[in-house]
């Protein structure tokens, strides 16, 4: 089985998710849910769908029954995205590259009295 397709959602939280989206495998299966998450010393990984159980633990409803299999969806998830944080950090860039660029070249604003 292969990773055919990866869809994500960039989120600003402060919690440690930091994406949401779905894959689908060989085109004809596709799985909701999938989160990016950040662990405390920085490290992102995939968290595959869950439900709260009664104790308040959770449980994975699906997930890859083989090594291979969770490698390979985990980095094609984790590569899509670091893509979309670094065409998002470029958009930023190019965005604040205008704003000054701008600044620069507007004229000052008049003194004088204001009605």
């Amino acid at each position: 089985m292969q990773v055919s397709e990866v869809r994500l959602n960039l989120l600003k939280t402060d919690s440690a998710v930091r994406a949401i989206g779905s894959f689908a495998l060989d085109g004809a299966f596709a799985v909701r849910g999938v989160r990016v998450m950040e662990d405390k010393k920085g490290h992102n990984f995939v968290a595959f769908p869950s439900r709260e159980k009664q104790d308040g633990s959770y449980e994975d409803i699906a997930f890859p029954l083989s090594k291979e299999l969770y490698a390979s969806i985990t980095g094609a998830v984790l590569d899509e995205y670091h893509k979309q944080v670094e065409q998002k950090e470029q958009e930023t860039a190019a965005e604040q590259t205008k704003t000054e660029e701008a600044g620069e070249t507007a004229p000052a604003p008049k003194k004088g009295k204001s009605r």
